[in-house]
């Protein structure tokens, strides 16, 4: 496996020569000026690319395989995924879509290099990608950067196949996949399926309702007002449960007659002090 360089290093070190010439400019001038020397940096030989540049060193990668693996090299190192990879796999398109899915869909390997490659896939073949968020959603046991992207994909779709699907996995799903998917499902209002779990969510997950709550705030239905109201003098809400659930009921319309004071929350009494 190629052992990945850091491009971004390289490129900072060619900016800093750049600017040494240019000699007193203010910070918004040097970062301008930054932004215009990439293109130029890309196309220029570097010796410690054995001349090529930058843009051709990434050129002489022809093989979606090797490529991907140099897609995982970079995560392994704890290294960003630079812009010229990235570029690399779109310019060879559809020939990468093979290697990125397993990619995606290796167990053992770097989160992030799986997000990265989830993240390549909607410009290379859409349909694939969305397929794959879809899985990912449906099993998502915690919070990681493969699953959160996955989640990030689908609340861009509006298909009515996504909704069903979710809602057809969404009893023997995980916990953390509920809350994505029902994230996901805000963008469907109207279906009473997806207010159901909203509400089971807020009455029934205490240590989710004041994320039920946000939710049902933005999915619009009004008969959530009452149950939403009926939750603002429980003794063991927070501070912060308390204003989501607060918020909701005025994003649909409702009012609120009588405010609580949170003696003690941490959250409340840091708001206090800033008075």
């Amino acid at each position: 496996m190629t052992k990945p360089i850091d491009f971004e290093h390289m490129f900072h070190h060619y900016v800093a020569g750049r600017l040494r010439e240019a000699g007193e400019i203010d910070e918004d001038a040097a970062e301008e000026m930054a932004e215009q020397l990439y293109e130029e940096w890309a196309d220029t030989p570097n010796t410690a690319l054995d001349g090529l540049s930058p843009r051709g060193w990434f050129a002489r990668f022809t093989s979606p395989q090797e490529l991907t693996e140099l897609l995982i090299a970079y995560a392994r190192a704890d290294l960003d995924a630079p812009d010229l990879l990235l570029e690399r796999f779109e310019n060879l398109g559809a020939a990468c879509a093979q290697p990125l899915e397993a990619l995606v869909g290796a167990a053992g390997e770097n989160i992030q290099a799986r997000a990265q490659a989830l993240g390549l896939l909607p410009g290379i073949d859409e349909a694939l990608a969305v397929r794959l968020a879809v899985e990912t959603v449906l099993h998502a046991g915690e919070s990681d950067p493969l699953n959160e992207l996955a989640g990030e994909l689908l609340q861009e779709q509006s298909g009515e196949e996504i909704r069903d699907v979710l809602l057809a996995g969404y009893a023997q799903a995980p916990e953390f996949a509920k809350m994505l998917m029902l994230e996901i499902l805000c963008n469907f209002p109207g279906d009473e399926r997806i207010y159901t779990n909203m509400m089971d969510m807020l009455k029934n997950r205490p240590e989710n309702r004041a994320f039920a709550a946000k939710l049902l705030g933005r999915y619009g239905d009004a008969r959530a007002v009452e149950p939403l109201k009926a939750m603002l003098g429980q003794s063991d809400l927070t501070y912060f449960e308390y204003m989501e659930i607060r918020n909701a009921v005025e994003a649909l319309g409702g009012e609120i007659e009588t405010e609580r004071e949170f003696y003690g929350d941490p959250d409340y009494e840091y708001l206090r002090n800033l008075e």
